[in-house]
């Protein structure tokens, strides 16, 4: 069985339009390989947390503690509350993210 997707099966097609075609391609496979890795080596703000910070954070996940899932751990839509809870209290660095806090309570509970 022939496949449908060969060249030689671009009747009508020249080859000098087969080449370019091709470098098409090849060109806008490294133009994306590229841009995936500029965009992962973007520096990400780091996160400073103060102590009134983690205390935020802590006392927010023991009044939310209902809203762990199973095997203990909270889910992200609660995160996501507890950064919007201490974000009066930031002093410096970014605004604290879902992702922050989860990655911060995994700091302090261990």
């Amino acid at each position: 069985m022939e496949s449908c997707y060969r060249i030689d099966n671009l009747k009508g097609v020249h080859l000098t339009h087969h080449k370019h075609i091709l470098t098409s391609v090849v060109s806008l496979t490294a133009l994306a390989a590229h841009y995936t890795t500029v965009l992962m080596a973007q520096e990400k703000e780091k996160a400073f947390w103060t102590e009134s910070e983690v205390t935020a954070l802590v006392n927010y996940l023991h009044e939310h503690r209902s809203e762990r899932a199973e095997g203990g751990n909270f889910k992200m839509v609660t995160f996501n509350g507890a950064a919007r809870d201490i974000a009066p209290k930031k002093t410096q660095g970014p605004q604290k993210t879902g992702k922050m806090c989860q990655t911060k309570w995994t700091s302090v509970s261990c």
